[in-house]
Formats: structure tokens, C-alpha cells, sequence
């Protein structure tokens, strides 16, 4: 199915949705003295969501109920899911009253959402990881808040390492922030099996693995050089990613073609050693393994990094915008507040493996005990970083994931690539797209 098609339904979807919630409600709503607030709320609706939803519905009971609109992983992609929230938003929203957006919308959503600033106050900030609270910043106005976090890390398959000699001193290499160069050693000590896995298709997450080489290089490149790739950094970032594929066999071709869902398939189903993921990768496929008991035995470890960089991944995570067109925008931020809680947060880390976005389940003895592995988590948290914050940003990166993938696929040259890129962002050129 084509992005346009998939687009035109997806809208259509948001616009069935909604009016079937309407329908349901109206008798209820009418024929009652005291009337239901209702809320639309559009997001992947994950098992926590569910439970969190369920639990503000009864708590709230004849004052307001929130309204799921889902986004489900299998059926939409990020680029899909960002493009159907701008179209409806541009219609003045289609009866979405909340949505939560990649962080790295926040700057082209800002035009369709409530300011926050007056709505959370400075202790209620204070509560927020600064990591988290970072990206929902907008011309220094807030315009979002953070409902989870997460970060690029690695996956690695604990039962097949453990087949080769030394295994225990590897696996201290790989959880100890080995380098990329050390990590390619490992090729040839470890089962000859598909090595590494990293999405290289044109889309968001083959940039995520550019801007770790980069900023792992450089972590004020786009302070100094804004969006101009003709670098000797950038140069070396998107040489690498293409060497893993094309020099070092590290990586199979077939990966080009590789979104997140894809990719993960085909590092359970070929028995990969390692793979890029995200933090919350091991709850994300709970509800539709490709192999449970493969996945038990995939163990976490920190992303390499080059020798002459530093440890670094890339922030992901979703933030939370109220719709300016909302006609309910008090009880839309009486409900993110309430995601935001304590038991509300620890419920997301639990459920669906994100990344906490308040500061006491870091730093509270209670939680520590309860997670031990959040220690860990907060450590790495440290070598994370941001993607550059533009209101174009979006834009440029179809520009970027554009020329590179060109590159990875050995279709042009990396400097070619590098030198395209630049010049169709600096000198206002688009790409063809659908759109």
C-alpha cells in the first residue's frame, strides 16, 4: 500500500473514529443533567495507555472521559503517523483535543498547540528530567510536555555469545561502552551468524545513527556548522554506516530496506548477534512476538562509540501537545498532569519499557530497590543527546535520509551525498514526496 493511500485512509480512519465515539456518547451525554467531557487523545495506545486511560475514566467518572484514538506500530510508520496528525491539525483537528508527537516535531506542531507555560508551574518542572524537558521548548515558550523517553541502545543475543570462548569478557567489553573499532574485532571471534542490524532505509531512523557518529565525534557540530555536511565529521559518520554494510560485512544489504518493525523481524527470525533499538524495544513486541523465547535471552548494553568520540545515542521519546483548538483544554492538562504522576510514569517503565520522565524514580531509594536497573538507566541516560531542535527540522531530514540512503546503497558517493544534502537544504530545495 502507498504512503498517499495509506494517508487518505488513515484520515479517513481518524474521521470514522471519531464520529462512532460521538455516536456511541450522544444519548449518554444528552439525556444526563451533568455532561461527560470528553477527550480525544491520539497516540499509540500501548498497554500502559490502556490501563492509564481505564484508570482516569473510572477516577473521573461522570465528570470526564478520555477517547483512544491508537496509532499501532504494524499499521503506521512514524513518517505516517506525523503526516496524518499535520493534515487533520490543518483542518482544525478533526476533534483531536491531545496528541503525543516524536520530540522531534515539537518545533512544526508548535503553530496548532496551546502554550503550557501558564498551565505547569516551576515546581512542576523541576520535577521533570532537564533530558526530557529539553525538546518541548519552543521560541523559548513551552508547547509540550514529555510523556516518555527513549534512547538508541543495543540489543545483543546473551545465548549465542555465550557459544564462543571468553564470552564473560566480551560481554563486559560490550557493557562498558566498547568502541566501535574494538566492536568490529568481535566479527570474527563470535558465530558466523548476520552480525549487526541497524535500519538504513530512507527514514528518521537511519538519521538517529548518523547523529550518534556525529555528535559522538563533534557534540557541538550544529552550533559550528548548522546544516552544511561538507565536514571531515560528517564524512566519517555516513562513511562508517556505509562500510558496515559494504566494506565490513558487518551488516547485510538487505537492511537499506530496514524500518525499526522490519529490522527487529529479521534479527530474531536470522538469529542476528546484535541489533540497534530503542530502550523500550524489549516490551515493544510483547503483544506480537516474532519468537518469545528468542527474545528472553536478548540482553541490553550501550551503543558503541568511536575511539576518537565519546559514548552517545540519540534521545527519542514522545511529548504531549494540546490541540488551540481544543474546547477543553483545562481538563486536556488536568489528564497529562495525571500521566505525569509518580505511579502514572512508573506504570509506563513497567508495562511498556519507557524510559521515566520524572526525576524521583531515579533518585528515590523505593524505586531504586524496586528497579535495580534503573541505576544503569540513569547512567546511560548521561551520554544521550538531542537531535538538532529547527522547525524544519522534519524536512531536513527526508532531505538527509534521502542522499545517505543514495550513499548506503553505493548509488553515489559519500562525499557526493554529503555536498547533495547540503545543497538542497541550504539553497531551499525539496526533494519529490508524497505529501
Amino acid at each position: 500500500m502507498t504512503l498517499k493511500i495509506k494517508q487518505k485512509w488513515g484520515l479517513i480512519f481518524l474521521l470514522v473514529v471519531s464520529l462512532v465515539y460521538v455516536l456511541i456518547h450522544f444519548i449518554e451525554i444528552y439525556s444526563s443533567s451533568d455532561k461527560v467531557t470528553e477527550i480525544y487523545f491520539a497516540d499509540r495506545i500501548t498497554k500502559a495507555h490502556k490501563i492509564l486511560i481505564d484508570r482516569y475514566n473510572l477516577k473521573m467518572a461522570g465528570k470526564v472521559r478520555v477517547i483512544p484514538i491508537d496509532f499501532p506500530n504494524f499499521d503506521f510508520s512514524t513518517n505516517e503517523r506525523k503526516e496524518l496528525l499535520a493534515r487533520s491539525l490543518r483542518g482544525r483537528g478533526d476533534g483531536i483535543d491531545l496528541f503525543a508527537v516524536d520530540l522531534v516535531w515539537v518545533q512544526r506542531f508548535a503553530k496548532w498547540c496551546e502554550p503550557l507555560d501558564k498551565y505547569f508551574t516551576d515546581e512542576e518542572r523541576s520535577r521533570i528530567l532537564s533530558s526530557a524537558l529539553e525538546s518541548c521548548y519552543y521560541d523559548g515558550e513551552l508547547v509540550a510536555m514529555p510523556l516518555d523517553l527513549v534512547q538508541g541502545i543495543m540489543y545483543y543475543r546473551e545465548d549465542l555469545i555465550k557459544q564462543s570462548e571468553n564470552s564473560d569478557e566480551i560481554i563486559d567489553q560490550l557493557q562498558n561502552y566498547i568502541t566501535w573499532e574494538d566492536f568490529l574485532l568481535l566479527k570474527n571471534k563470535l558465530p558466523a551468524n548476520p552480525f549487526y542490524i541497524f535500519p538504513a532505509a530512507e527514514y528518521e531512523g537511519l538519521i538517529c545513527s548518523f547523529m550518534e557518529m556525529i555528535l559522538s565525534i563533534k557534540p557541538d557540530y550544529f552550533v559550528e556548522y548548522g546544516f552544511n555536511f561538507n565536514t571531515d565529521e560528517a564524512k566519517k559518520s555516513l562513511q562508517f554506516l556505509v562500510d558496515l554494510i559494504n566494506k565490513y560485512g558487518a551488516t547485510p544489504k538487505i537492511a537499506s530496506e530496514f524500518t525499526e518493525i522490519p529490522s527487529y523481524e529479521y534479527f530474531i527470525k536470522n538469529d542476528a548477534l546484535f541489533i540497534h533499538g530503542w530502550v523500550s524495544y524489549d516490551k515493544d513486541f510483547e503483544e506480537s512476538p516474532f519468537d518469545l523465547e528468542k527474545q528472553k535471552k536478548l540482553r541490553k548494553a550501550p551503543l558503541p562509540h568511536f575511539k576518537d568520540g565519546k559514548p552517545t545515542s540519540v534521545f527519542g521519546g514522545w511529548n504531549l501537545m494540546v490541540s488551540k483548538f481544543s474546547d477543553k483544554k483545562e481538563e486536556v492538562v488536568h489528564f497529562i498532569k495525571f500521566l505525569l504522576s509518580n505511579d502514572s510514569q512508573e506504570l509506563f517503565y513497567e508495562q511498556s519499557g519507557f524510559y521515566p520522565v520524572i526525576n524521583k524514580i531515579y533518585d528515590d531509594q523505593f524505586y531504586i530497590k524496586k528497579f535495580p536497573e534503573i541505576h544503569k538507566s540513569k547512567d546511560i541516560i548521561k551520554t544521550g543527546v538531542h537531535r538538532p531542535s529547527h522547525v524544519e527540522y522534519t524536512r531536513y531530514s527526508e532531505i538527509m535520509s534521502h542522499f545517505f540512503g543514495m550513499a548506503i546503497r553505493k548509488e553515489i558517493s559519500v562525499e557526493e551525498s554529503l555536498e547533495k544534502t547540503t545543497n538542497n537544504i541550504q539553497f531551499e530545495k525539496v526533494i519529490p514526496k508524497e505529501f
